[in-house]
């Protein structure tokens, strides 16, 4: 009789965002995913053969899902809407918003190693991101113009939503008027392209 595995990869993955969500990097530790599964220790070591692996792989689901939303409005040239995608994509989604948005990847695994598919993922994933963003700001774009727009699409509204995911309450409406207020002079892109 083959016996089927109880706990998924998908199910330590989805715990180590809670727990990182929760509690920040350090509240994910093997014993305290696999509790929060309610599986032994040693499956989490059948699935994942460390902590950075299993953290590696709950942010390239994360990162890959806040990629595949903001690209589409990048590659678009439309800078307002991949602001407010952002903002949009937090506030549906609220516990990979904290995971991603409050941590940097190079602290969530503190320098441990990586296997290397997750690594070489997580690497496709930012350059599509950087070449969605190089698109919207257009070849000819002075450096401290990208500089101006990046800040206005990405460093932003990241800190308008920031008090709001460290505290864990719902995203007020009133992010949506200062992430969009960032375009009221008319500008949606570099190119000058309408909101």
């Amino acid at each position: 009789m083959v016996r089927l595995a109880q706990f998924s990869a998908d199910c330590f993955v989805s715990a180590a965002i809670a727990l990182v969500a929760e509690a920040g990097p350090s509240a994910a530790s093997i014993p305290a995913i696999a509790r929060r599964v309610g599986a032994p220790t040693g499956s989490l070591y059948h699935r994942f053969p460390s902590k950075a692996a299993v953290l590696a792989a709950a942010w390239a689901e994360v990162h890959g899902d806040f990629t595949a939303a903001l690209v589409p409005p990048l590659f678009e040239g439309r800078a307002r809407d991949a602001a407010m995608t952002l903002v949009d994509w937090s506030r549906a989604r609220p516990l990979r918003a904290r995971f991603l948005l409050l941590n940097d990847f190079g602290a969530l695994v503190d320098g441990a190693p990586v296997p290397d598919d997750l690594r070489a993922e997580i690497a496709r994933q930012e350059d599509v991101l950087d070449r969605a963003f190089l698109s919207l700001a257009g070849g000819h774009a002075s450096a401290a113009e990208a500089a101006a727009l990046r800040f206005r699409v990405f460093d932003a509204p990241v800190a308008a939503l920031r008090p709001h995911l460290i505290g864990r309450g719902p995203i007020p409406e009133f992010v949506d008027d200062l992430v969009s207020g960032l375009f009221d002079n008319g500008r949606d892109a570099l190119q000058g392209q309408a909101a």
